[in-house]
């Protein structure tokens, strides 16, 4: 697809809106907060404690390259009886690459219109019980100009990104395996301080690292047990400079019993964050937290009935219980034809920093939340159709205002404002039509501050994607159509962002046995427009790039 960041891939999903730069990437699950989407990276927990550039935390998606990714999985809607604690609008699940039969190098370039470079390159393999993977990549942009409105030096942000990924898998019997799983991005950037002047450069740093044990005991029963740590570090020119640090123990067992898999959990998690004295004369702050966990799930399909039960108790360690469920039911009441209902709570510890930082307070409660959704799906071959209408009310939401002083900064504090209801209907689906691929998905979205009636903040209440695909001789052309409706900048709904549409188009050609070109121009158009108010979008990019991969 020629897709550069994760984030300009989930933007192409239904029920998914996405913001890509400006002060942080976000992801916005059926309009529920980017903060309340779960990342996870082979199974690892992706998060950060950070205030500074998203609200309370929430995942750094401008920190995982898609160039060592091989796929991506979507959840939507509440999943805390399975994941936990922040999964309250949605999961994204990214695998990286893994090791196949034999010795396979790869290797890719590509140039950008915007003056951006990027080079790939790794080798996987497997062979004797061994399976391995490495990738090394890098990004190197000159940037645009995020903030006309300010007169600022440079003139343009550049960002440099570096990335290295580590895969080693060994196959000790028929029946255990371990894997173990490293990867550390580096982002360097720019970006405009509030009021102008000369840029900021800014450092964030993540480095994952995993251990796992999968043993299969007998015919029917298995287990995974897994340890990890993920370190998330941002610094920059304020100074900002903040540690996120996340240490996990997962030990799972699945039974085969007749006609279903019973699941079964235990689960550690312990959070850590410190923050140095900031450029607004704020003092240093550690926190630290854990919760533990213990989950049970049941599926069974049986005819034309499909279930799923899950339950799960965690206790933090700082706000005691929370019991959440989840339970679906799948009906296929015609051939091809499926109807289907669920049901699923969820919640979000506050962070360290909403607890402890200036504007923070010990007296926040952590947000849950309750989601209802039914629908209908048709397959039928590459024939495919699906209507999906959901409702989510989230309670005890947390926000900051300038108004708040109840904090020892005296403002910008951060409390809980009540309730919001998310409610919306998604319509999508496919279809081969001679020697055309197509594809739709049409979001209507009401993301309402159940409190004040106002709509919740830079959420479209429309948005279509479009895309049609075709080989001609041994090009694959593409072409896009996205629409997105007006927004508000602001929870007051006083600053109006403009509806917009972008076309992009892509090609790509083998060259030989080895070799692949691909070619792609986004915002064919040149459209002007708005993700957050005043920060700037690109213009017409067109990027070419060459992948060689041995056959």
């Amino acid at each position: 697809m020629g897709a550069g960041t994760i984030t300009d891939l989930l933007n192409r999903l239904p029920g998914v809106q996405t913001i890509t730069g400006a002060d942080a990437a976000r992801v916005y699950i059926r309009g529920a907060d980017s903060r309340m989407t779960a990342l996870y990276v082979d199974g690892v927990r992706v998060d950060t404690q950070d205030g500074a550039v998203r609200l309370g935390g929430g995942a750094p998606w401008e920190l995982l390259s898609l160039s060592q990714i091989e796929r991506v999985e979507v959840l939507r809607g509440p999943a805390s009886a399975v994941y936990g604690s922040n999964a309250m609008g949605g999961v994204v699940q990214s695998f990286t690459r893994r090791g196949e039969a034999g010795i396979q190098p790869y290797a890719s370039f590509g140039v950008s219109s915007t003056t951006t470079r990027k080079l790939t390159s790794g080798l996987s393999g497997s062979g004797q019980g061994w399976d391995y993977s490495l990738g090394l990549g890098i990004e190197d942009s000159d940037g645009i100009n995020t903030r006309p409105d300010l007169s600022h030096n440079p003139s343009t942000e550049a960002y440099t990104q570096r990335n290295v990924n580590f895969h080693l898998g060994r196959q000790l019997s028929g029946l255990h395996r371990v894997d173990t799983h490293m990867m550390d991005s580096q982002l360097d950037s720019r970006y405009v301080p509030w009021n102008g002047g000369n840029d900021y450069q800014a450092k964030a740093h993540l480095n994952l690292a995993s251990l796992k044990w999968r043993a299969r005991w007998s015919e029917t029963y298995s287990t995974d047990l897994s340890v990890s740590q993920t370190r998330i570090a941002n610094r920059d020119d304020m100074p900002n400079d903040y540690v996120t640090t996340l240490q996990g123990v997962l030990f799972e067992n699945r039974v085969r019993l007749a006609g279903g898999v019973l699941t079964a959990a235990l689960e550690e998690k312990a959070d850590a964050f410190q923050a140095q004295a900031d450029g607004n004369a704020n003092p240093a702050f550690n926190g630290k937290r854990s919760q533990n966990a213990s989950a049970l799930g049941y599926g069974i399909q049986s005819g034309f009935h499909a279930l799923q039960f899950n339950v799960r108790q965690d206790r933090d360690s700082l706000f005691g219980s929370f019991q959440t469920g989840a339970a679906s039911y799948g009906y296929a009441f015609v051939p091809r034809w499926r109807a289907t209902f669920s049901f699923g709570s969820a919640f979000r510890a506050p962070t360290l920093e909403q607890l402890y930082s200036q504007y923070g307070s010990t007296q926040l409660q952590p947000e849950t939340n309750r989601s209802l959704e039914t629908g209908v799906q048709y397959a039928q071959g590459t024939e495919k159709f699906k209507a999906v209408v959901y409702r989510n009310e989230v309670n005890n939401m947390i926000t900051s205002a300038q108004s708040e002083t109840g904090c020892l900064a005296g403002g910008f504090c951060y409390y809980n404002v009540g309730r919001a209801v998310i409610q919306g209907i998604t319509f999508s689906g496919s279809q081969q039509w001679g020697a055309y691929a197509l594809r739709g998905a049409y979001d209507l979205l009401d993301p309402r501050d159940d409190i004040s009636g106002r709509d919740l903040s830079l959420r479209a209440r429309q948005m279509i994607n479009l895309g049609v695909d075709r080989y001609v001789a041994q090009w694959r052309l593409g072409a896009e159509f996205k629409g997105v409706g007006q927004r508000f900048n602001n929870a007051a709904n006083s600053e109006l962002l403009p509806a917009y549409s972008l076309f992009n188009v892509v090609m790509t050609r083998p060259l030989g046995r080895d070799w692949k070109i691909v070619a792609r121009a986004d915002n064919l158009a040149n459209t002007k427009y708005q993700q957050v108010l005043n920060y700037a979008t690109p213009g017409r990019t067109v990027f070419v790039g060459l992948n060689w991969q041995p056959r």
